[in-house]
C-alpha cells in the first residue's frame, strides 16, 4: 500500500503534485524527479539546483 506525500503546484495549471511517494508499509518516503500533472497532462520536472528546490518545471524546460 502507498500513498503521496509533500505537495507543490504545477508550472502550467497550479494543481498540487506529489514531490514524494511514501510506502506506508516500511515508512520509507522516496523523491520523485519527474511526474506528470494529473489535471493537465504536463510533463514535469524537479527544479533542483544544488540544495534549492524550486518546485515543478515543465520538463522540456530543464532539458538541455
Amino acid at each position: 500500500m502507498s500513498s503521496t506525500v509533500n505537495e507543490s503546484p504545477c508550472s502550467r495549471c497550479g494543481q498540487q503534485v506529489a514531490e514524494t511517494t511514501a510506502n506506508l508499509e516500511s515508512g520509507d518516503q522516496l523523491p520523485v524527479d519527474r511526474t506528470e500533472c494529473l489535471n493537465c497532462g504536463a510533463h514535469l520536472g524537479r527544479d533542483i539546483e544544488g540544495h534549492a528546490d524550486r518546485g515543478w518545471r515543465l520538463a522540456e524546460n530543464l532539458d538541455g
